[in-house]
């Protein structure tokens, strides 16, 4: 009975210590947020605006070019999807879901949450580009 009790509580030790499924709601932050600041950066080195416009099941990446806005793809510019059980909400200028930046890296400010069923995380984007990613209490 000792024996079974023991192997009970480590049993259910390890798997306390287990990572949930998926990709954890931070790091998915931590990762757009990188993109984010990349997408700046791309706006500045091509002295173009760039777009990250969220869609249903993720972002994709634009340039202006022309008058037009056209896709970026290649490296870091690869369209993203969502993991499973994310849900995603974009407040930005217009109501446009997506932010801008120009070609000097400002931006129209945004701000993204990240949602699953027991967290929230909010990236902001403000007025000069600079993102910033906050835990929600819930």
């Amino acid at each position: 009975m000792v024996a079974l009790a023991i192997l009970g509580l480590l049993t259910g030790a390890v798997l306390m210590t287990l990572p949930a499924d998926g990709p954890r709601l931070a790091d998915e932050a931590e990762r757009l947020a990188a993109r984010l600041e990349h997408a700046r950066e791309e706006a500045l080195a091509k002295n173009r605006p760039v777009e990250v416009a969220f869609v249903a099941n993720g972002y994709r990446f634009r340039e202006q070019r022309r008058g037009a806005w056209e896709p970026l793809d290649g490296g870091p510019f690869e369209p993203q999807t969502w993991p499973e059980g994310l849900a995603v909400a974009v407040e930005a200028a217009d109501g446009r879901q997506a932010v801008r930046f120009d070609t000097t890296g400002a931006a129209e400010p945004a701000t993204i949450r990240l949602s699953n069923r027991t967290r929230a995380v909010r990236i902001a984007v403000d007025a000069q580009g600079e993102t910033q990613v906050h835990a929600d209490a819930r």
